[in-house]
């Protein structure tokens, strides 16, 4: 499967990964060093004095900047196709630092109601703030045209949701977006950039819980925020960016670089941007491998009578946006399926071999879990059923075993439901 979009300019998603910078490190490295250490020295007090200033390049200090994360932001933007980049300690702080640096009490944003069950605690720990989150079933023209108020910061929305699998039509969402004066912020976490850049269709920040398959073997905990910088950031609407504005359509990640992400302190530590790093150079071919099995596993689910949910197949409701956005009609890694209640989906889980029971996706090994009971167990039952998350949901992220050995471990398992 070509993993290239011919009618893009430039090298290819692979190309890209495995060369960010078009040359090497220090010393002719291929990778760069890890810099695992909290503070940098200078010389002088003047030289000192001008970097924190602003005044000069360099590195001070590792929550402010360290030279591997820099590295590992860079090769973000050129994978995303961004021009700035902030790494974070995780996904959940990278969706807090982003909404933090837009917000103030009394703002409110519209979300997409089918989000991951971590990003609904998170919007729910806003409210003591007196920030209010708007959910839209489905984020078209119409809905979007009634849910933003003069008060709304910005949508928010995932590539492909996690776990319900719906598919957003970036464009629209965007366009829709723009049209009412909001950025379009896109978690890209489940179809990374080897199969969907939101920023070409129109999404101004991208957002990616790195721990999954950017990293793409469970050895770190990380996320990333990378920011198109092509939003018209203006003072009537985002006041919260105040001296920032100077810098335009680099407004936001300005102040983000240089207040919220600085002064919260969840930096990414060098260790993980280093694992990120060497992860990236791989994403392209997992990514294709991943889609191939899940692609080969849902379908024989389907032909086994298991009600299955995966963009990749022409059941999916969706299907149609997937094929257009997404490179080489690829659909990535994850599939749900009903196993009819709560005690089949747990036998099924149970009786499974190689799909091991965690609670993250995106790595080699297939992984599989039960949502409702786990990820979603602080979410209310009205939410569960807008994230379509049921009783007998089970998720599975589709790893890089054969295929065949997936598909008899799962044969086997649905012999116990």
């Amino acid at each position: 499967m070509e993993n290239r979009d011919p009618a893009r300019p430039g090298p290819g998603p692979a190309t890209r990964l495995l060369h960010p910078d078009a040359g090497t490190f220090a010393w002719g490295a291929t990778l760069p060093p890890v810099f695992q250490t909290s503070a940098f020295c200078r010389e002088t007090a003047e030289e000192m004095e001008a970097q924190f200033a602003g005044k000069a390049p360099g590195f001070l200090y590792t929550r402010l900047g360290n030279p591997t994360v820099a590295a590992f932001e860079a090769a973000m933007c050129e994978a995303e196709g961004g021009v700035m980049a902030a790494a974070c300690a995780s996904g959940s702080a990278a969706i807090a630092v982003t909404l933090m640096n837009l917000l103030s009490a009394g703002d409110e944003i519209v979300s997409a109601s089918g989000v991951y069950g971590g990003t609904l605690d998170l919007f729910r720990d806003l409210a003591p703030f007196g920030v209010r989150v708007k959910y839209v079933d489905r984020l078209t023209e119409e809905t979007l045209a009634a849910a933003i108020g003069e008060r709304t910061k910005a949508v928010f929305a995932e590539a492909v949701s996690n776990p319900g699998l719906r598919v957003l039509d970036v464009a629209t969402a965007a366009k829709a977006a723009h049209g009412r004066g909001v950025p379009l912020i896109v978690d890209a976490t489940t179809v990374t950039p080897a199969l969907l850049r939101p920023l070409e269709y129109g999404a101004d920040i991208v957002i990616h819980s790195s721990s999954k398959y950017i990293n793409g073997n469970g050895s770190a905990i990380s996320g990333v925020i990378v920011d198109g910088c092509a939003f018209p950031w203006n003072a009537d609407r985002f006041p919260a960016l105040g001296e920032y504005l100077r810098y335009g359509k680099g407004a936001f990640s300005a102040r983000l670089k240089n207040a919220v992400w600085r002064d919260i302190g969840a930096c990414l530590s060098p260790v993980n941007a280093f694992l990120n790093l060497t992860g990236l150079e791989t994403l392209c071919l997992r990514m294709e491998r991943i889609s191939e099995n899940a692609l080969r596993l849902a379908r024989f689910l389907e032909e086994k009578g298991v009600p299955a949910r995966y963009p990749g197949l022409a059941s999916h409701p969706d299907h149609a946006i997937a094929a257009r956005q997404m490179t080489g009609g690829m659909a990535g890694g994850v599939i749900t399926l009903r196993t009819g209640s709560r005690g089949a989906a747990f036998r099924l889980l149970n009786a499974l071999k190689y799909a091991k029971l965690v609670s993250n996706i995106g790595d080699t090994k297939t992984l599989a879990i039960h949502p409702a009971s786990t990820i979603f167990a602080h979410a209310s039952p009205e939410q569960k059923r807008s994230a379509g998350v049921y009783d007998d949901l089970v998720r599975v992220s589709v790893g890089l075993e054969n295929a065949e050995d997936l598909i008899a471990d799962f044969e086997n398992a649905l012999k116990a439901v």
